[in-house]
């Protein structure tokens, strides 16, 4: 699990805004079956070098993902060869402005109401358990700090005491209804983060200005 970059979902959703692209896209979101080139090609009746290309920005943007398979039906010259067949991607994309990670708020919070409820045990408890093992699965991206913060919508910014505040909140709208929850998540969400990428810094619980985090990062000293 990991934070899905604002720029990347921008970027994504806005690579949609070719009509071209988007019949594409829609075409293989109703498919069956992945499609190779020649098939959208001639379902769509365009050029294949058309479809090549688009097909290949789709996949850039993370709209689409392939594999390669061969074709029962393919006969003649090449047929021995595995076709790359192109679907759309599993995950769901959203574009925001500030970046939020709502959906990350939800996984966190279905796994945590879903082990309570086998477990019969105190739900609190499971969330946090289940955002420390969110946190450790960020972390394994290896991604710097700043770099994961800034993905995740955290707006880090370091004073001259190497103090690291977070300068939005990427759970916003949750925290202004529900504080103590959501907080509770992500300082142990954090705090996992911290500990599994061994940065050398410190989650401190602080009461969040409007709009801000309700962790900073001190430096361990």
């Amino acid at each position: 699990m990991q934070f899905f970059p604002r720029k990347r979902s921008v970027q994504a959703v806005s690579a949609l805004a070719d009509p071209l692209r988007a019949r594409i896209y829609e075409f293989l979101s109703r498919s069956a079956e992945p499609a190779s080139r020649d098939a959208v090609a001639q379902a769509l009746e365009l050029p294949r070098n058309t479809v090549s290309f688009q097909l290949e920005r789709l996949v850039k943007e993370g709209l689409l993902s392939y594999e390669f398979r061969k074709l029962r039906e393919n006969t003649g010259p090449g047929s021995g060869r595995p076709a790359k067949l192109y679907s759309p991607v599993a995950r769901e994309i959203e574009a925001s402005v500030p970046h939020r990670e709502y959906t990350l708020a939800a996984q966190i919070m279905a796994k945590a109401i879903e082990r309570a409820t086998l477990e019969q045990r105190p739900i609190n408890e499971l969330l946090a358990e289940v955002s420390r093992e969110t946190g450790r699965g960020i972390a394994a991206s290896k991604d710097s700090l700043q770099q994961t913060l800034t993905n995740g919508g955290y707006l880090p910014q370091t004073d001259t005491a190497g103090s690291i505040h977070l300068t939005d909140c990427p759970f916003h709208q949750l925290s202004a209804q529900h504080r103590d929850t959501v907080c509770l998540m992500n300082r142990e969400l954090l705090a996992a983060l911290l500990e599994s990428g061994d940065a050398p810094y410190r989650a401190c619980p602080v009461t969040p200005e409007t709009g801000h985090c309700c962790v900073r990062l001190d430096p361990l000293t």
